[in-house]
């Protein structure tokens, strides 16, 4: 007690100069705050926003200011506290509530995003030693083919040995793509949600907060409320300033809303948006224009159109879309014989899309995508 006693004093002792209730310790400290309560046994002083008790038998006097002086200092403090986040005016409650789930919020959308990095990366890395391995093992393979065992037992055993080890490497890389193929999907879906819920939850807090703030002004703010409200203000905005927000133009056809697309930096192209579709679809012609490696194409894959019908196609990694500012990487996509309209190149699916916060404003004819910076 006696320890914390001098800490405050000291640190009151450097405190701007104001005029409060004053308490003299026996032991030569100086407690300044406004007296909450007394009794013939304690003091309860306030101190900021807290409030700490004082034995009578550890005091030596006390000094009292005006009740002015005390709502002077009593409101110093709220403000302060109101500064650090540590009080907030009843009427704005819900509202530090909903700033915290929006924070919880953005962990969330970062925990997903960085899920998702980390299996691609994986599966990146995973592809490209499976290449690796196989090249070697189709080499040794080769080899084994050309030798007489009869000639050179030991070298034939030998590279027998190498093959199944190599092959044991394979199997091993084979069951950890498979895993990561059907882990990234989910991820994406995992993303695509957090960072949907994250986008309209900004949002929405945005009108709800600005509605809040309008109304309590009419009932009559107080300082202490206004002041929050410019804090809580500032905070939204440096939320706002998180997420990334690109409007892009439609056009709109006979074959429903299409924007333009650039493909791996060059390729220029007209998609339909088509959320219902699973992944993004370029016509073989677009496909022949842009560099591809041949050994990333996978034949005769499975996907779904809006229409909910199931068609197989080849799939390529193309190596950067972008729609309007906003740029997606290694984006799978299925490679058709007929494109989905006169005109129209292919459609912008949801390997696109999952990317980010997808709005469409049919009304004014713009593409809305969202992602956190």
């Amino acid at each position: 007690m006696m320890t914390r006693t001098l800490a405050i004093a000291i640190l009151l002792a450097f405190a701007p100069v104001t005029y409060a209730d004053t308490i003299h310790l026996k032991n030569k400290g100086v407690l300044k705050g406004v007296i909450k309560a007394e009794d013939p046994y304690r003091v309860t002083l306030a101190i900021g926003t807290g409030t700490m008790k004082i034995s009578r038998d550890q005091i030596e006097s006390i000094e009292k200011a005006s009740d002015k002086e005390n709502s002077a200092i009593e409101a110093a403090a709220r403000k302060k506290a109101i500064e650090k986040g540590a009080l907030v005016p009843d009427r704005f409650a819900d509202t530090a509530g909903q700033l915290r789930e929006l924070i919880a919020g953005r962990k969330a959308a970062d925990d997903a995003k960085k899920r998702l990095d980390e299996a691609k990366a994986s599966f990146t890395s995973k592809k490209k030693k499976y290449k690796n391995l196989r090249a070697k093992f189709d080499a040794v393979n080769r080899k084994v083919a050309g030798m007489d065992p009869q000639s050179d037992i030991m070298k034939y055993n030998k590279a027998i040995t190498e093959m199944n080890s190599l092959n044991s490497g394979i199997s091993s890389l084979v069951e950890d793509l498979n895993t990561l193929s059907a882990k990234v999907p989910e991820y994406e879906r995992n993303y695509w949600k957090a960072i949907t819920e994250y986008g309209n939850a900004v949002g929405n807090f945005r009108l709800e907060f600005d509605r809040k703030v309008e109304d309590i002004k009419k009932r009559g703010i107080s300082e202490e409320e206004s002041l929050y409200a410019a804090i809580a203000s500032k905070s939204l905005s440096d939320i706002e300033k998180g997420l990334s927000r690109d409007s892009v133009s439609l056009t709109k056809t006979a074959n429903g809303m299409t924007v333009k697309a650039v493909l791996n930096g060059s390729t220029t192209c007209l998609l339909a948006v088509d959320t219902g579709a699973s992944i993004v679809v370029i016509s073989r012609d677009i496909a022949r224009k842009i560099e591809t490696n041949p050994n990333d194409t996978i034949e005769g894959v499975n996907f779904t159109l809006a229409d909910g019908s199931i068609t197989k196609s080849d799939v390529i990694i193309v190596k950067s879309i972008r729609v309007g500012n906003s740029t997606a990487y290694d984006v799978p996509v299925a490679v058709s014989d007929n494109p989905p309209g006169h005109g129209i190149d292919g459609l912008l699916g949801m390997s696109f899309l999952s990317n980010f916060n997808i709005k469409m404003d049919v009304a004014n004819e713009k593409l809305v995508l969202e992602t956190i910076k």
